[in-house]
């Protein structure tokens, strides 16, 4: 018999100024700059991880990435290059879905990575309390090493990003006005993003090492292909941005849109839809690619919108053959590629292209780009700000909802 003993916490106030509105301006200069974050999180997290006691990655039966929005994305995201380059078992859960659900039932052995880069997030900070209380070894993965998700865990993993000395987390500092006396600019946070992909994909190189999987020169070269994707997000912006605000004045009229990936991808497709939520308003679908064809297929037809995420990679014979079904269905059939996958863009309607020919398991740094490109000029066509809150309750709930919920600890007497 198993009894549940559940233990409410107080609930902590959240402290948050005034919303800074983020222009159009604005998001594209943060979308530019960008790149710079990843060699320096290399610069800062590699160091900590070496400083760590190697027997945690290695000898850990099972690992966990969890968190909410975007941290949950890059624990997807990361998935693959785990199973590739790590060499443990790795799932990517929901904060709420593994702090309720999963933490007190992790094997033996078990160590999670909960992601939260303000450290505020409440159901982050629960999933690092109930895996504890389930036995698992926690990191916290945040850009605020005083937060309450670092307060939680047994091991911090800082991932502010400075540049000159600069923090330029959110809000950023990368569109700061050159004169002093101004205000700084507002910021999305999307260096935040890259952040926290950029510590997972080190968290796999060094596990993979430690582990024997992977020589240390076969990690030195996996890092430098992370850092070399900076230039390759300034490449995207360059080549991407006439292609995405033609298409986004295109379809400005048009309220939903169907983002397909698999692997990696599937995590993009999540942060392509999140962005159409959070900037233009509009309904975003992400959808795994296969699921699609059993699924969104019954619901496309003359002006559907259906936006295929395709890396050089495993599935670019599936995305072949469903870019053909939805031009048959009369949808419009949209693809974001790189100039390895000439066939995909003659068979398209619509192509975002992609520098460069980054691996699949590391594709999710480049390819974020052309999704914040479309849904910042998407936002332009339709005459809002880039990132703005509808009225200051709306504000306030977001801010209330996420930061002051109820923490549940989960206690469970197995008899």
């Amino acid at each position: 018999m198993e009894r549940d003993e559940i233990v409410a916490r107080p609930i902590r106030k959240a402290e948050f100024g005034e919303p800074i509105p983020v222009t159009i301006e604005d998001m594209l200069n943060e979308i530019s700059n960008q790149g710079p974050a990843i060699p320096a999180v290399i610069s800062s997290v590699q160091p900590q991880l070496e400083a760590l006691d190697p027997a945690l990655l290695a000898e850990s039966s099972h690992i966990y990435i969890t968190g909410c929005g975007d941290s949950y994305f890059a624990g997807l995201a990361a998935r693959y290059a785990f199973a590739r380059y790590a060499g443990v078992p790795t799932e990517a859960l929901e904060a709420l879905e593994f702090g309720r659900y999963t933490a007190e039932f992790a094997p033996p052995g078990s160590l999670v990575f909960g992601i939260s880069n303000s450290g505020k997030a409440t159901r982050s900070v629960e999933a690092l309390v109930n895996a504890r209380l389930g036995g698992a070894r926690t990191v916290a993965i945040t850009g605020n090493s005083e937060g309450w998700l670092a307060q939680e865990a047994e091991t911090i993993l800082d991932q502010s990003v400075r540049l000159a000395g600069e923090l330029i987390g959110m809000p950023s500092n990368l569109a700061t006005d050159e004169e002093e006396d101004k205000p700084r600019r507002g910021s999305f946070g999307l260096v935040n993003y890259l952040a926290s992909l950029t510590t997972l994909y080190l968290i796999a190189f060094q596990t993979g090492v430690v582990r024997g999987r992977i020589t240390e020169s076969e990690a030195d070269g996996l890092r430098a292909e992370l850092r070399s994707t900076a230039g390759l997000i300034a490449e995207t912006v360059r080549i991407c941005t006439p292609a995405a605000e033609a298409y986004a004045e295109q379809v400005k009229a048009v309220e939903s849109y169907t983002f397909l990936g698999s692997g990696p991808s599937l995590a993009t497709s999540l942060f392509y839809a999140a962005k159409t939520y959070e900037l233009p308003r509009v309904y975003g679908v992400s959808q795994e690619l296969e699921e699609w064809a059993h699924e969104q297929f019954f619901l496309t037809g003359t002006g559907t919108q259906v936006m295929f995420i395709a890396p050089q990679g495993r599935s670019v014979s599936r995305i072949q053959e469903l870019l053909h079904t939805t031009r048959t269905m009369g949808g419009c059939g949209v693809v974001v590629t790189d100039e390895s996958n000439p066939d995909l863009s003659e068979a398209a309607d619509v192509t975002l292209p992609v520098a460069g020919s980054v691996s699949e398991a590391l594709s999710p740094l480049v390819y974020c780009v052309p999704g914040q490109l479309f849904a910042t000029h998407l936002a332009k066509a339709r005459g809002r700000l880039a990132f703005e809150f509808d009225s200051p309750l709306q504000y306030e709930m977001n801010m209330r909802t996420i930061q002051e919920s109820q923490l549940i600890e989960f206690h469970s007497d197995r008899e």
